[in-house]
């Protein structure tokens, strides 16, 4: 019998939900279901579609299923199941929620069958164990969505790198990093509001270099932001996830940047896509 686990990967746009068996790190096929929900529904609406998600991934089960790896973002007290997110733009109904005692009630689950943890350094072990970052032994990996994701890996041990809430300029790290930043300031460069990654992309792809000039201030923004905490976890390998569809509009300038202050560390792209964070939610159980 296989190590089937269900995997969920709650965040924004959505959830998704899929079965993956934990000996191979693979997802079984046909079971992966997703469903967009915005960010700042109510406590019942988020509780609501992901329990719909969930029984109906479990529902696919071929042998018995009683383990659930579910990632959701942070701050987040993650053994015990509590939200602290708050004015953080999204899930500010969750706050101060014991979100894992509501989801295994409507389960009908314990909450013993249910662990939790942050979808950034769950996406980046699974590149480690069987992505682009297989082989090496000290990685520092960026999740690069709608907030700033990251963990460092030694020796196979995984440890999240809490470098989202980092002073950097005039706020912190993730005010620069994340999805956010770009969008306002192609909007102030263009009076155009881009509703996500993949159409700001698009949309510098046809403006006559105007995003080209964006992304590269903001590949900027990481180097700087990077230069002041590489050395503390030197890696020999720098991670770069999210933002897939964007890679090519920022790396170059990245490796450039860090070839310029003599950093030669190979910069590699996730290659594990949205299935990272499930095969990563799945090993919260090996």
């Amino acid at each position: 019998m296989s190590n089937q686990i269900v995997a969920v990967d709650i965040n924004i746009p959505g959830i998704r939900a899929a079965i993956v068996d934990n000996d191979t790190k693979t997802i079984q096929a046909g079971t992966e279901i997703s469903e967009k929900i915005s960010a700042d529904e109510t406590l019942e609406n988020f509780l609501d579609i992901w329990t719909k998600v969930i029984t109906k991934v479990h529902s696919l089960r071929e042998s018995p299923i009683s383990k659930f790896g579910i990632t959701i973002p942070g701050p987040f007290d993650y053994e015990n199941g509590i939200s602290l997110m708050h004015n953080q733009r999204k899930f500010e109904s969750l706050y101060n929620v014991n979100v894992k005692e509501l989801l295994a009630e409507r389960l009908g689950i314990s909450t013993l069958n249910i662990r939790m943890a942050n979808p950034a350094p769950q996406s980046i072990k699974a590149e480690e164990m069987i992505g682009a970052a297989k082989g090496y032994k000290s990685i520092l990996g960026f999740t690069l969505n709608y907030g700033l994701g990251s963990a460092h890996i030694l020796n196979g041990v995984t440890h999240d790198a809490y470098l989202w809430n980092k002073p950097f300029k005039d706020g912190i790290a993730e005010d620069y990093i994340g999805i956010g930043w770009l969008t306002k300031r192609y909007e102030e460069f263009t009076g155009i509001h881009a509703s996500d990654i993949k159409e700001l992309t698009s949309l510098a792809s046809t403006d006559d270099g105007i995003g080209q000039l964006v992304f590269n201030e903001y590949g900027e923004n990481f180097v700087k932001f990077l230069l002041q905490h590489i050395n503390h976890f030197n890696p020999d390998c720098l991670l770069i996830g999210g933002h897939s569809n964007a890679w090519d509009l920022f790396i170059d300038h990245v490796r450039d940047r860090l070839s310029d202050k003599d950093i030669k560390i190979p910069i590699i792209g996730a290659s594990l896509g949205s299935a990272a964070t499930l095969i990563g939610g799945a090993d919260l159980w090996s």
